[in-house]
């Protein structure tokens, strides 16, 4: 079977998604003033970035994600004057991330955030993300909302779905059943929007606030015995 240009898309996203998950599990809620040294870069791409790094290091900035990137076009033997232009691109938008999802983000969670801004998530819905989401961790929400668009749902209505399933109590779980589930209809020749739909219907129902708003919609309507 042909694979499309989203599908090659999506497994790119998949692969830097483990890059980035390897590169952090160690880290702290925020990187602080912890040194994250270069991963086997050679002496030329580690200068040129050196200012981009030591930027990012003065705004808190978990900068393992900008020496992934590095390595990322370094295996792909890419020139360094364009390992360099990606890993400032990188930069600002973690950068724009971290304003977004102020005041505590994790480096997965800028990370995330990042590729979601590459793939034209707009900073309003991270903002929208981090109210509904209030201090859960925003990584899986972010990258499965990521996934969906790379995917082919329309931008607005995969934002607009995330943020409802966050305010409904929806958690890392949900969100992961949601993606491998439209994954595989798309997989089988459903639209994207279509298998969002359909799959909405099958969590929605589960969630903590939907469920209280079921229980507070029974009570309401349950006629009251005279005393």
């Amino acid at each position: 079977m042909r694979r499309g240009p989203r599908y090659v898309a999506a497994l790119r996203y998949l692969a830097t998604l483990l890059v980035v998950a390897v590169l952090t599990s160690a880290s702290s809620r925020r990187v602080g003033g912890q040194e994250a040294k270069p991963v086997e870069l050679d002496s030329a791409t580690a200068a040129a970035i050196a200012p981009i790094v030591q930027q990012a290091r003065a705004a808190n900035l978990p900068i393992e994600l900008l020496y992934a990137k590095a390595r990322e076009g370094q295996v792909q033997r890419a020139p360094v004057a364009r390992i360099e232009a990606a890993v400032r691109a990188l930069a600002a938008r973690v950068q724009a991330a971290n304003d977004a999802l102020a005041p505590n983000a994790t480096a997965q969670e800028l990370g995330a955030a990042a590729d979601a801004l590459k793939a034209g998530v707009p900073r309003e819905t991270l903002r929208e993300m981090r109210r509904a989401g209030r201090d859960g961790s925003l990584a899986v929400p972010i990258g499965v909302l990521t996934q969906l668009v790379l995917r082919g749902v329309p931008v607005e209505k995969a934002s607009v779905q995330v943020v409802d399933l966050l305010q409904r109590g929806a958690v890392a779980n949900h969100f992961i059943a949601l993606d491998e589930r439209v994954r595989a209809d798309v997989l089988a020749g459903k639209r994207p929007d279509e298998s969002l739909d359909l799959r909405l219907k099958g969590i929605i129902p589960n969630l903590p606030q939907q469920a209280t708003a079921d229980g507070a919609a029974i009570q309401a309507t349950t006629p009251k015995r005279p005393r």
